[in-house]
């Protein structure tokens, strides 16, 4: 062990809120387009826990459901079938709201989350 390192403040370390484990699912790149723009839509891939009870469709289902819960504007964007991605487009409230509300309906088990992590929809572009 490396004496020399200073212990970690839990409650002070950036990027971290021991209250609400939102940052752990949703990716650092997107939680900073939230807090830079929190009335624009965001696109976003929701990358759905493969171990969830039921699987990927019981899974999709919840999320579906989850966001059906939130104010209107929200857009749910496949695909549809077997895939472990949902796409949609959302509100930073709308994110924070689904990713607590899927906590809460988990009851800190990890394994019922039908959420794992909520990644920015980043739009490619050819290199050539």
């Amino acid at each position: 062990m490396d004496d020399a390192r200073e212990p970690v403040d839990r409650e002070t370390r950036k990027g971290f809120v021991p209250d609400s484990l939102e940052s752990s699912v949703i990716a650092l790149p997107l939680m900073k387009m939230m807090t830079d723009e929190p009335a624009q839509l965001h696109d976003v891939v929701i990358d759905l826990n493969l171990n969830f009870p039921g699987g990927r469709e019981d899974a999709r289902a919840r999320v579906a459901e989850l966001i059906a819960e939130v104010p209107p504007g929200q857009v749910l964007r496949g695909p549809e079938g077997g895939a472990q991605y949902l796409f949609a487009t959302l509100h930073a409230d709308a994110i924070r709201a689904i990713v607590k509300a899927d906590r809460i309906k988990s009851e800190g088990d990890m394994r019922r989350r039908a959420i794992f992590h909520v990644w920015p929809d980043f739009q490619i572009e050819a290199l050539a």
